[in-house]
């Protein structure tokens, strides 16, 4: 199977300030996402260095943590919640099946499920076409939606 991604920079704002790291993208600490120079600043998203995919589904679980995360610094408490690296690729394999690809930082499962989701499903399918577009829209863009992390502790009755 063959994915492609268009190639991928980091934002020209971003690479000419102090904030950078040295290939131009926002330094940030990968598991609080808090910048490694200026404890003040935060980044989440296609514009820092973490170690992962650039999609929604990141941006998602990494709204969660900085949610914690600043919380906590507000309150000059230590962050408690780390960023794992979680991302999702629905790899669409047919008209009507889906590869739901779920990871973390060392690209090592991180299912939502409790099946394989390794395998082709129309389930997967009507996730990616039906419910993720609602989640997106409904739920990540009025900051509502964290990622499925809470989700995928009830599926797997707290074992992952």
């Amino acid at each position: 199977m063959l994915h492609v991604t268009p190639p991928m920079g980091p934002n020209l704002v971003v690479k000419a300030s102090p904030l950078a790291d040295e290939v131009g993208w926002l330094d940030v600490n990968k598991d609080t996402l808090q910048h490694n120079k200026y404890p003040n600043v935060f980044g989440i998203g296609d514009c820092t260095n973490l170690p992962t995919a650039k999609t929604a589904a990141a941006v998602a679980a990494q709204s969660a943590v900085l949610n914690r995360t600043i919380s906590k610094i507000l309150k000059n408490e230590k962050p408690d919640k780390k960023y794992d690296g979680y991302t999702s690729c629905p790899l669409v394999t047919s008209y009507n099946t889906v590869i739901l690809a779920e990871f973390d930082y060392n690209g090592q499962p991180l299912e939502t499920f409790p099946i394989n989701q390794a395998k082709e499903r129309r389930l997967m399918y009507h996730m990616k076409a039906d419910v993720m577009p609602h989640l997106y829209w409904h739920g990540l863009l009025r900051g509502l939606w964290g990622g499925p992390g809470p989700y995928r502790k009830i599926f797997h009755l707290g074992m992952k």
